[in-house]
């Protein structure tokens, strides 16, 4: 009888712990069902406010508002397909109307001892459009326009420096458009650099393009993947 009443009491005492525990469960359990309860009404009363009437929902709304309607979907990406395909035929249209192109490979060389410079003979390796057409060293613009141009050209030689400028004549008056230098190696085993510029110039009409090497017998590599001037119209 002496020792029924400790573990009497002790199973007691682990009893209503267990039974407070389960207690305190229960009102955690119930307290956050309430809370997803009201976050669930905000959140359906934020969706009527923002996305309104279903039915009358459009793509914007259903793509904001995260609605899914197979059907709807379905009709509007066909909306979005011919869209997206008049807007690729007018892009196409726009590029083919109003494109201008000249990609021009070095044919000879040219040089000027008198005047001490050397000018680069082309000949067209692509060309887009009839608005630019080359002569010799020199090409005549017959569309006006605002021109990308750019030029490359690879120098062998050991002079300090070399480079070349990108000349405009248009009724007699000459103007550079871009210069571009570099130095040299004095060693003629290993004296080859290029040297490429590029730039955004208006070209009127009947104005001709002229790439020109301020040294007289410069020393260039003529090939077409290392010397090239080329131009198109934006």
């Amino acid at each position: 009888m002496t020792n029924s009443y400790p573990v009497n009491f002790h199973g007691s005492y682990l009893l209503y712990a267990v039974l407070l525990l389960l207690a305190c469960l229960v009102v955690l359990q119930s307290n956050r069902v309430r809370e997803m309860q009201m976050e669930l009404r905000e959140l359906r009363q934020w969706t009527l406010l923002v996305c309104g009437n279903r039915e009358e929902s459009s793509p914007d709304d259903v793509s904001r508002c995260g609605i899914f309607d197979p059907d709807r979907r379905t009709k509007w990406n066909g909306v979005r397909v011919k869209r997206d395909v008049k807007k690729r035929g007018s892009r196409q249209q726009r590029c083919t109307e109003g494109g201008e192109f000249l990609h021009l490979v070095p044919l000879s060389s040219l040089s000027d001892d008198e005047n001490d410079f050397t000018v680069v003979k082309w000949a067209p390796g692509q060309s887009l459009g009839a608005g630019l057409r080359v002569s010799g060293e020199t090409v005549t613009v017959e569309t006006a326009g605002t021109y990308f141009i750019y030029s490359q050209v690879l120098y062998k030689d050991t002079t300090w420096t070399m480079g070349h400028v990108i000349q405009k004549n248009l009724h007699g008056i000459e103007s550079s458009l871009m210069k571009c230098i570099q130095s040299m190696p004095s060693n003629i085993t290993v004296a080859q650099n290029t040297c490429y510029t590029a730039g955004v110039h208006y070209l009127e009409q009947d104005s001709t393009l002229k790439l020109c090497i301020p040294r007289k017998s410069a020393g260039l590599v003529l090939r077409p993947h290392t010397t090239f001037l080329g131009m198109f119209r934006i």
